[in-house]
C-alpha cells in the first residue's frame, strides 16, 4: 500500500495525560493524588503520585518506536520531559504524528488515568472526581479535530448509580463510549444483577461498552508490575492478562445475561488481539449444547455463545496474523477493527503501513479495508 493511500482507522490508541487535565478535581481531593513527582525516593524520572499507592512513571508510556534493547526504554523513562514528544498529550501535535502513521481516525483510550483504578474504599470519591475530570479534559483534547479524534469516557464499578448518570453526561457531551474496568475485585463480577441497570441504559442509549485490557479495579498497577517475579510467575501473568482475563469476562457477559437480554448492547475488548476468542466459539456453543441435553433445568438460550458473540462483540488487534486468519474461518471479520496503539510501547507506530502489510497478507483488498477502516467507521459512526 502506497504512503499516501493509507487511511487506516485505529480503534485503540492513547492518550497521555498532562498536568493540567487534573486541575478540575477539587484541591482537597488532589492532594491526596494524583500530582507529579520528579525523581521521587529510590526512583529517577517524572512520576504521577497517588497518595498510598506506588508511583507511576510518566515516560514509560511514550515509548512507541523505542527499541526494547540496551536499556533504551530505562533510559526514556529516567530522563522524560513533556517537550521531548508532544503528540500523546497536544492534540496538534498528535494529528501530525497519525499523518505520518497513515492514520486517519482513533479511538482515545487514557494511559495515566488508568491509575483512578487502583483507588477503592475511602478512595473512591477521589476516583469518581478524576474520572469526571478525565472525561471533560479528554473531550476537549477530541474536540480539536471531531472528525478524527473518538473520545471514550470512564466509569467506575464501584457505584453503578454515579456511572449511569456519568455515562448519560458523557453522551451529550460527544463521548463515543465509555470505558469500564477489565478486573474486578474477589466476589464481584459483570453477571452481577447490580450492572443489569447499566447493560440496560447502554442499550437504550446505543452507547458501546468498552474494556481494555489490564485495567483492574482495586489493584495497583505499579506495585504489581514492580514485584520481583521468577520467569513462570511472569508467564502466568502474560496469560492472565492476555488470554484468561478476557475469556473470564466474555464468560460473565454471555453466561451472565448481559448479551442475551440486551441484543443490542454491544461490546468492545481492546488491545486483547483476536486468538484468544476462536476457540471459545466451539468450546461454549458445544458445553451449552451439552448442558441443555443432558439436564431440563440448565439454561435454555434463544441464542447459542458465538451468535452472540458475532452480534454484540467486536475485538481491536495489532499484529496477530494467526487471530486474522482463524477470524477469517470463523466469519468474524465483521468483528475486528485494527489498532496502532500509539504512544504505548507496544505500538505499531510509525509503521503501521508495514504491520497491516504483514498481518494483511494474502487478503483481498476489500478484506483488508474492512479491517483497517469500515469496521470501525461503521461501528463509530465515522464516514
Amino acid at each position: 500500500m502506497a504512503q499516501e493511500e493509507a487511511r487506516f482507522f485505529s480503534a485503540d490508541s492513547h492518550v497521555n495525560e498532562p498536568p493540567e487535565a487534573w486541575e478540575r478535581i477539587p484541591k482537597r481531593l488532589r492532594e491526596h493524588g494524583p500530582h507529579f513527582v520528579k525523581d521521587p525516593p529510590g526512583k529517577k524520572g517524572l512520576y504521577m503520585v497517588f497518595d498510598g499507592h506506588e508511583p507511576d512513571p510518566v515516560g514509560m508510556t511514550f515509548t512507541a518506536g523505542v527499541q526494547a534493547k540496551g536499556g533504551k526504554i530505562i533510559d526514556v523513562i529516567e530522563n522524560f520531559t513533556w517537550e521531548d514528544w508532544r503528540g500523546p498529550w497536544d492534540p496538534a501535535a498528535r494529528l501530525h504524528d497519525m499523518d505520518l502513521d497513515g492514520v486517519r481516525a482513533e479511538v482515545l483510550y487514557p494511559s495515566m488515568a488508568r491509575n483512578f483504578f487502583s483507588l477503592k474504599g475511602e478512595e473512591t470519591e477521589l476516583q469518581k472526581a478524576g474520572l469526571i475530570a478525565y472525561n471533560d479534559w479528554i473531550i476537549e483534547y477530541a474536540n480539536v479535530a471531531p472528525d478524527r479524534l473518538l473520545a471514550v469516557g470512564i466509569l467506575s464499578a464501584l457505584d453503578v448509580e454515579w456511572s449511569l448518570e456519568e455515562m448519560e453526561r458523557c453522551a451529550k457531551l460527544g463521548h463515543k463510549g465509555v470505558l469500564i474496568p477489565s478486573g474486578l475485585p474477589e466476589g464481584m463480577s459483570y453477571a452481577d444483577p447490580e450492572f443489569e441497570p447499566l447493560w440496560a441504559k447502554a442499550e437504550d442509549m446505543d452507547f458501546p461498552i468498552h474494556i481494555h485490557v489490564n485495567i483492574l479495579q482495586g489493584v495497583d498497577r505499579m506495585r504489581a508490575r514492580l514485584k520481583n517475579i521468577s520467569p513462570v510467575q511472569q508467564g502466568h501473568n502474560s496469560l492472565r492478562r492476555g488470554i484468561l482475563e478476557p475469556l473470564g469476562l466474555l464468560t460473565e457477559l454471555t453466561f451472565g445475561g448481559a448479551l442475551q437480554n440486551h441484543p443490542r448492547l454491544r461490546v468492545v475488548f481492546a488491545e486483547y488481539d483476536l486468538s484468544w476468542v476462536l476457540p471459545y466459539l466451539n468450546c461454549m456453543d458445544a458445553a451449552l449444547k451439552r448442558a441443555q441435553s443432558e439436564a431440563s433445568v440448565a439454561s435454555r438460550k434463544a441464542a447459542l455463545p458465538s451468535e452472540m458473540i458475532r452480534r454484540q462483540v467486536y475485538v481491536t488487534f495489532q499484529e496477530d496474523r494467526a487471530g486474522i486468519l482463524g477470524a477469517e474461518v470463523f466469519d468474524m471479520l465483521d468483528n475486528v477493527m485494527w489498532a496502532s496503539d500509539y504512544p504505548h510501547g507496544g505500538a505499531t507506530w510509525p509503521t503501521s503501513r508495514d504491520a497491516v502489510e504483514r498481518q494483511c497478507e494474502g487478503m483481498s483488498d476489500a478484506k483488508k479495508r474492512k479491517l483497517t477502516w469500515d469496521n470501525a467507521a461503521s461501528f463509530y459512526g465515522l464516514t
